[in-house]
């Protein structure tokens, strides 16, 4: 950067920063000359160094033609002073807008459509801390899910699953229930969902092809309870 840019960075205006820079170099200069040589037109030149006597940076010595001296440039510590104080409170101001983001702005309902739109949200969803529920329909036996199970199981999640469990899906269920063996039988005639942390919910309502992430604490704990409570009287699902 330029000395006029470093001035600039320290609120100075371009032009108040053309012009101390020019004292600096030259020396005590009357307000023709001091225009001339910092590029400043003569009709801003006596507003700019007003504004420069103001911040101390210029002084103003009387004689016949009134002259213009810098001051040291040690005044300008003063500028980084209040700039400092300056961004102090905006790092405040950006802490307060950060939890007003994370408070407000999520949206709390999200709706998508299609297995694209179900893709999209899937990858909304946070990683597990606590439990995970869920309520499976086709209960698909992909890599992926494995891997997200197997790392929830090395956190110590604690894993249930409801499913239907028939011939359009007992041989994904059958290959579910070798690794996870939290597996109960549901009679489900087009519901997926999943309940994270008493965070968030995702429903997959399957006959409309779409797909809802609702973050709701409320909501949330609402379908732990009754989750839960049809767990506990679902049969489980042994393996073969």
């Amino acid at each position: 950067m330029t000395d006029i840019e470093d001035l600039q960075e320290l609120g100075l205006t371009k032009n108040e920063a053309k012009v101390y820079h020019t004292l600096l170099m030259q020396g005590t200069l009357p307000a023709s000359v001091l225009s001339a040589k910092s590029g400043v037109s003569y009709s801003r030149i006596y507003d700019i160094l007003e504004s420069l006597v103001h911040k101390t940076l210029v002084s103003v010595i009387p004689a016949p033609t009134k002259q213009y001296a810098p001051t040291s440039p040690q005044q300008l510590s003063e500028l980084i002073e209040k700039r400092t104080t300056s961004l102090n409170q905006l790092r405040g101001s950006v802490k307060r807008l950060q939890k007003l983001y994370t408070e407000r702005a999520v949206d709390p309902v999200i709706v998508e459509f299609g297995d694209k739109g179900f893709h999209t949200l899937v990858k909304l969803l946070p990683v597990a801390k606590k439990y995970s529920y869920y309520v499976k329909w086709k209960a698909d036996f992909k890599p992926e899910w494995v891997r997200i199970h197997d790392a929830d199981v090395k956190r110590n999640v604690d894993l249930k699953t409801l499913t239907r469990y028939d011939v359009e899906t007992k041989q994904n269920v059958d290959k579910w229930i070798t690794v996870e063996k939290n597996y109960r039988q549901i009679e489900n005639e087009g519901i997926a969902l999943s309940i994270i942390d008493d965070k968030e919910v995702m429903i997959g309502l399957i006959k409309s092809d779409a797909t809802l992430l609702i973050r709701d604490k409320p909501f949330a704990k609402l379908m732990k309870k009754l989750f839960l409570a049809t767990y506990k009287e679902a049969t489980p699902i042994l393996k073969n």
